[in-house]
């Protein structure tokens, strides 16, 4: 019988001598294609293929940078402040990856609280953007009474929660049925610190700082009614932006870039060659898919 020391000295060196499973990169992304720099950030329970459609049109002629939000997809947990997912530390992360990725001075595209973290990259560094495109997103809290029941609604029931929250927000069952099972890869706790901040992040006064051209790809969801956009525009906490311009895609519901690729890629388009010519903010135009 081998004395008790051996074993114990040679089950420790089993162990160590063990392949270690791979810690989950920080932020996984997928990059594609050469030329100017996009950066594509998801929104709530998605993941990078949320873009595939886009990405796989401008990757023809840009460098396109699809990213998984810390939580979701293949990336490490986001960081909390206050239980919560901490946007602004998730914003100073992406600007990182951007630069290591050595392509700067890209267009930030983000969809729903990807909006929120896009404008988060762009003040955490100014000059790695040369626009903003906010698809369909709020720059102010939600309010906290729904994002609390949200939150206890995940734990009791995640599957169920989910199909609420995304269901009047998307086009149709399949979109429903794609939206629930992604979300359901993503931790309940990472849901919840994502519901958290949707219902107490506020970007303040903040958005003066963003000098640079932002556009609004906005569903009559988010703006139900143009022509008090004004008023809309406070209450999404969009107005002290000073170079807004603003989008209507009438036919449109919440996930934007899936109901009208064409229309997106078409506005994409004409905002990157404004942002060259110097142009940005002041215009409203609406759009109808078909």
């Amino acid at each position: 019988m081998k004395p008790l020391l051996t074993v114990a000295l040679t089950s420790i060196l089993a162990i160590l001598a063990a392949p270690l499973a791979a810690a989950p990169p920080d932020l996984a992304f997928k990059k594609e294609g050469k030329g100017p720099g996009v950066v594509l950030i998801h929104g709530f329970g998605g993941n990078r293929d949320a873009w595939s459609e886009i990405s796989k049109r401008l990757k023809k002629d840009h460098a396109v940078l699809s990213v998984d939000l810390p939580g979701h997809g293949d990336s490490a947990a986001p960081p909390l402040k206050e239980g919560a997912a901490d946007l602004d530390a998730i914003g100073a992360e992406i600007a990182k990856l951007i630069r290591k990725q050595k392509i700067e001075q890209v267009v930030l595209v983000g969809h729903s609280i990807g909006g929120a973290i896009a404008i988060r990259v762009a003040l955490a560094d100014p000059k790695i953007s040369r626009g903003i495109i906010l698809v369909d997103s709020s720059l102010a809290p939600i309010p906290k009474a729904f994002t609390d029941k949200l939150e206890k609604d995940l734990d009791a029931n995640a599957g169920a929660a989910l199909s609420g929250f995304f269901g009047g927000l998307c086009k149709g069952e399949a979109q429903k049925t794609r939206l629930v099972k992604d979300a359901l890869k993503v931790p309940v706790p990472v849901l919840k610190a994502y519901a958290g901040a949707l219902g107490t992040d506020s970007l303040g006064t903040r958005g003066t700082s963003v000098l640079g051209p932002v556009a609004l790809f906005a569903s009559t969801l988010l703006i139900p009614d143009p022509t008090k956009e004004k008023d809309s525009l406070k209450q999404l906490g969009l107005d002290g932006i000073p170079k807004l311009t603003v989008s209507y895609f009438v036919d449109a519901k919440h996930w934007i870039m899936w109901d009208d690729p064409d229309t997106f890629e078409i506005l994409f388009n004409d905002f990157e060659n404004s942002v060259v010519a110097g142009g940005g903010g002041g215009s409203a135009r609406m759009f109808r898919a078909f």
